[in-house]
């Protein structure tokens, strides 16, 4: 069949060679609708984001200062978890509303000593040791059980979050429907290597790709902090999944399915990006296997919201694979092009579809580029020219991460290497 689209004679060689076309055929298909899917959602961020930066801009009235539990679970955190408890000690938020409950999770650095020394210092830090470490999702449940506060607030070790930042994030909660307010993060660490650049870049297209989505009413995944929720919400749902390799995004797919209004908003926190090869890698093979994992798990998810944000739950999670599919497309295109394989003619449509996949890949990648780097044309052209064996890399931690996802049990806790790396030391103004 392929052969009658692409104007190439039919071969000859039996049953393989037709079910090469039609495996062809059925990348080609995937790759044009996920062209159709993606670019609009893309371009609906943009505009968002040209017109009212990240977040909803429509937040509620202050009201009665709340009590709020930050939740902190570190492990080998000795790097920068001083900086994190110094920017959660100057927050701008009463300090007979606040507590912070940090989980120290089996570390075997200093990082229970650094947390003891700031517990010392500010008696609504509270520490709380664990010999044995269960996984991130667990900790946060054992936190929540230390907790009082009506609202709960979630960092990550190497976050640093906006002094205002319970401030901004509490008058979306106004509303009682609202039971889970995410902001989103910047880059402490976009000098010290190329690949924290693009990891930088790239999270930066989520961001927008995030805005699209909740602007278009798809499902909007929480990030792993910088993410406030309602207590009795998160009772609702039943808290994080200590068997989940990316809590995050599990938890948000429960709050969709219990129909528990989510809102973006404008509240900034600083945070490291992986800064090498081999960090990188392992973020991704738990993300990429964790995501397969949830959407699997919640296959269902059709049954308890509206189909389209159900299908972009599903989108979103089996992304890895999508990812994969496109590696083999390239490898394919490039057998190819040296005569190796399946002959040109048959892979035509195929260049069609990855070619024009690759010119939106291409022209966001730029966007995000020409918006967050400041250097010379010379260096833009190269970190442009960099996104592409980044992408290989990626795609190939995601073929990892769908191999090993049924090896990694809830007690793993697979973190991502910090180094406490700062690209300045004024983020966080007294």
């Amino acid at each position: 069949m392929l052969n009658s689209l692409s104007g190439v004679p039919r071969h000859q060689g039996g049953g393989k060679v037709g079910l090469a076309e039609w495996c062809v055929l059925a990348l080609t298909i995937l790759f044009l609708a996920y062209f159709a899917y993606a670019t609009p959602i893309i371009m609906v961020g943009i505009w968002h984001y040209k017109r009212h930066g990240f977040g909803d801009e429509n937040p509620g009235e202050d009201w009665d200062p709340p009590n709020v539990s930050i939740l902190i679970p570190v492990k080998n955190e000795e790097k920068v978890i001083g900086r994190l408890l110094d920017a959660v000690t100057r927050l701008d938020y009463p300090r007979e509303n606040l507590e912070a409950v940090v989980v120290e999770d089996g570390s075997v650095d200093r990082t229970l000593e650094i947390c003891r020394e700031y517990a010392s210092r500010f008696p609504w830090v509270k520490i709380f040791h664990r010999n044995t470490s269960r996984g991130k999702g667990d900790a946060l449940n054992f936190a929540f059980q230390q907790s009082t506060g009506e609202i709960i607030a979630t960092f990550d070790a190497d976050d640093v979050p906006e002094v205002q930042s319970i401030r901004k994030a509490l008058r979306y909660f106004n509303r009682p429907e609202v039971g889970a307010v995410h902001g989103f993060h910047r880059t402490l660490n976009l000098k010290e290597s190329v690949i924290a650049r693009l990891a930088a870049y790239e999270t930066f297209l989520y961001r927008l790709a995030n805005d699209g989505k909740y602007a278009l009413r798809l499902f909007v995944t929480f990030s792993g902090s910088n993410t406030f929720f309602r207590r009795s919400a998160l009772e609702r749902v039943g808290l994080w999944d200590s068997n989940s390799l990316v809590e995050d995004a599990e938890l948000a797919v429960r709050f969709a399915k219990a129909n528990i209004a989510t809102r973006l908003a404008p509240v900034e926190s600083w945070q490291e990006m992986p800064a090498k090869v081999g960090s990188l890698f392992r973020q991704r093979v738990r993300w990429s296997g964790g995501n397969v994992q949830t959407g699997v798990k919640h296959w269902d998810a059709w049954k308890f919201m509206p189909w389209y944000r159900a299908f972009d739950m599903e989108a979103l999670m089996l992304s890895p694979i999508v990812a994969i599919l496109a590696l083999v497309g390239w490898i394919l295109l490039g057998f190819g092009f040296v005569r190796v394989g399946l002959p040109f003619g048959t892979l035509l449509p195929l260049l069609v579809a990855m070619t024009v996949l690759n010119i939106v890949y291409l022209g966001t990648m730029v966007a995000a580029v020409l918006s967050q780097a400041k250097s010379s044309t010379t260096s833009y052209l190269g970190m442009i020219i960099a996104t592409y064996p980044y992408a290989a890399l990626i795609s190939i931690a995601n073929l990892v991460g769908l191999f090993t996802v049924g090896l990694m049990g809830r007690r793993m806790w697979l973190k991502t290497d910090k180094t406490g790396f700062e690209d300045n030391r004024i983020l966080v103004p007294a």
